[in-house]
């Protein structure tokens, strides 16, 4: 068992944390100051098909339990919430998701084209910037791109809070790419902390024949 202190963390750091936890754990607790990191980590047990529990312990503090179960006991908790493939017509195949398993995507490409994640406040959008990239290094299939184009490519300058979450990924084998008409726009060519420099065309070419293409908005 594991005890992991989540105390004064932001969602999703907790639920990150303990993900971390549980690919060398079979038994993690996770000890949160924000009842709605409870929740969050109570979904994301449910959709890897674990137990969890959660005691409160103080006015501001609870500790989240996550145990792995046997597959048996995976696949009902995974139906529980409905988180089923279909294999066959009449057939379903139900599986917990195995977290050890990261894998890259053909076709899967992330696009960044801000340095904030939503409309209004800007401090709140650069949290909810980081906190994007954050979570995609904790993804069971990674993208094979991040692409990144006007204020987007600020994010990978050194002194980006977001660098490091991006060097992970580049070092799990996903490509990163900011636009060069962007990084010279914003004169931080010198900054760059990760990624190479590319052009619109390939970043349209890679757009246009991408499967899947998520973009945060």
């Amino acid at each position: 068992m594991q005890t992991v202190d989540a105390m004064g963390k932001a969602c999703p750091t907790p639920v990150i944390m303990t993900r971390k936890a549980l690919r060398d754990n079979d038994v993690v607790v996770t000890r949160v100051s924000e009842e709605i990191a409870t929740e969050n980590i109570s979904k994301m047990a449910a959709q890897l098909g674990y137990k969890c529990s959660v005691e409160q312990k103080g006015d501001h503090e609870w500790a989240v339990t996550v145990e792995k179960q046997d597959v048996k006991s995976a696949n009902a908790c995974r139906m529980a919430i409905n988180e089923y493939s279909v294999t066959g017509d009449d057939e379903q195949h139900i599986e917990p998701a195995a977290i050890n398993n990261i894998r890259l995507s053909d076709g899967y490409i992330v696009v960044l084209n801000s340095d904030e994640v939503g409309r209004g406040d800007s401090t709140l959008g650069k949290q909810l910037a980081k906190s994007f990239v954050s979570s995609l290094t904790e993804q069971d299939v990674l993208p094979e791109y991040i692409l990144m184009y006007n204020s987007g490519v600020k994010l990978a300058i050194n002194d980006a809070d977001t660098l490091e979450d991006l060097q992970d990924l580049e070092k799990m084998g996903v490509k990163i790419m900011e636009c060069g008409i962007c990084v010279n726009f914003f004169d931080i060519k010198d900054q760059l902390g990760v990624g190479s420099i590319t052009n619109m065309f390939q970043i349209t070419e890679l757009m246009r024949s991408a499967q899947r293409v998520v973009k945060p908005s």
